[in-house]
């Protein structure tokens, strides 16, 4: 009699905890899909109002940097170089002479053309004299004045080839020889430079070409300081060997800083427009429509295609489809779809 007693109790007590659990599982509530939980509460989404910026766009090459007006002298004849009478960093005018030669050279017969001259300029002189004098004829006194005037070029070309002058007036920017060195003929002495401005050739592509003109800024920097210069001339035609066009900046650079012979980054801005659209890149999506980005109105997220006017970098100026106040949207946008409810957040 206990015995089923006990087992009746047991029987109960299990109907009560099913009921239970069953009751507690009718009362819990049905999980919702992500999809409905977006259809009724929107995507979340953050959005920037469109505003005006201004919008800059800059090429950039590497290119060597040069006097504005720079020569290197070579020797013409060769033989031992006997004195250098100025060091690299100097300043030099036009004519000084910047190397010697031998005078001994027996290929230039210097002495020979020098003696030449010197007599025939005194014998020049005392017919000269005579002439005014009314002791000679007009005829004596051409003759000799052609005779002289034959050994005077003559001195200055062998002059010339021994001693080597700067070419015009501006700082040695480099020296190739040092006195004791047997150069030969043709071989670079050195490099006079004027360096008060500077220029760079610059090689673009057919492509790029399009978008110079004369006077666009461009900028450089040396040392720490930046130097801002212009484009002062652009090739109308392609070079055959390069298979590009050039274009020549000019920089001012009036206390030397910038040194000849230098590569340098330089930026030349090409475009720029004070009250623009500008987004960044990686909003832009695309379809078979074109390029498009997401605002927000009503809620509700609208598509819209847009042109784009220009692109530097990472950002697009946008010429259509946008407009000042729009709200963009720049996080959340590959959940969207045209029309889809969105949920914006701070």
């Amino acid at each position: 009699m206990k015995s089923i007693i006990q087992n009746t109790a047991l029987i109960f007590f299990i109907t009560i905890v099913s009921l239970l659990i069953v009751s507690c599982g009718d009362d819990k509530p049905e999980s919702k899909s992500m999809d409905e939980i977006r259809k009724e509460e929107g995507v979340p989404v953050r959005v920037e109002e469109v505003k005006y910026q201004p919008f800059t766009k800059y090429l950039t090459f590497f290119s060597k940097l040069t006097g504005i007006k720079e020569a290197t002298k070579g020797s013409i004849v060769g033989g031992k170089i006997e004195r250098i009478n100025a060091s690299v960093g100097d300043y030099v005018r036009e004519k000084q002479v910047i190397v010697e030669f031998d005078v001994y050279n027996p290929g230039v017969q210097y002495e020979q053309a020098k003696s030449a001259y010197e007599n025939l300029k005194k014998n020049y002189e005392r017919v000269k004299a005579l002439l005014a004098a009314g002791e000679t004829s007009q005829a004596n006194y051409d003759a000799i004045e052609t005779q002289y005037l034959v050994a005077k070029r003559n001195y200055e070309s062998v002059r010339q080839m021994l001693f080597i002058e700067a070419p015009f007036d501006g700082i040695l920017v480099d020296m190739k020889v040092n006195p004791g060195d047997n150069v030969k003929g043709d071989v670079p002495l050195f490099t006079v430079s004027q360096t008060n401005k500077m220029r760079s050739k610059i090689w673009v592509s057919e492509k790029e070409i399009s978008q110079f003109k004369k006077g666009m800024k461009a900028i450089t920097e040396y040392n720490g300081q930046q130097f801002v210069g212009k484009v002062v001339e652009i090739s109308l035609a392609m070079d055959p060997a390069k298979q590009a066009f050039f274009v020549e900046v000019e920089f001012d650079n009036p206390k030397g800083i910038i040194k000849s012979g230098v590569t340098n980054e330089i930026r030349i801005l090409t475009y720029e427009k004070p009250n623009a659209i500008i987004i960044q890149r990686n909003l832009v999506n695309h379809d078979e429509n074109g390029a498009y980005v997401f605002v927000v109105q009503n809620d509700k997220a609208v598509k819209r295609y847009i042109t784009n006017g220009n692109e530097s970098g990472l950002f697009y100026e946008v010429s259509g489809g946008l407009q000042v106040g729009d709200m963009l949207v720049v996080k959340g946008a590959s959940q969207l779809e045209d029309g889809s409810k969105v949920n914006v957040i701070q």
